[in-house]
């Protein structure tokens, strides 16, 4: 039974050298879910070798912009990827009108 989490980033509204906005990856029975994704996720993914295409289910806590301002560019770089399977974003209401608001502009 895997169960394990790989911090991507711990810190708060303002990020330092060392440590990136929050996001994790939580490992369970090797199934990939992501926890909150602040600015440089994608990054911190490709730093530690986290394979996107396995992540199916992504958990927003909450909408303050450390949480979620990674968001668009993980959607947009899997779409440049070429993904095809199905990705359950999970999160407060109001995300729904911030995305629906970045992709018409």
């Amino acid at each position: 039974m895997t169960f394990e989490i790989l911090i991507l980033g711990s810190s708060s509204a303002t990020p330092i050298y060392s440590r990136h906005p929050t996001a994790q990856v939580l490992n369970i029975h090797e199934r990939l879910f992501l926890v909150d994704c602040g600015e440089g996720t994608l990054i911190q993914m490709n730093r530690f070798r986290v394979k996107f295409h396995r992540i199916n289910h992504i958990f927003i806590s909450h909408l303050h912009g450390d949480h979620y301002l990674g968001l668009m560019g993980l959607l947009s770089s899997l779409h440049l990827l070429g993904r095809k399977n199905s990705l359950t974003v999970y999160a407060p209401s109001g995300l729904r009108a911030i995305i629906e608001l970045q992709l018409q502009t």
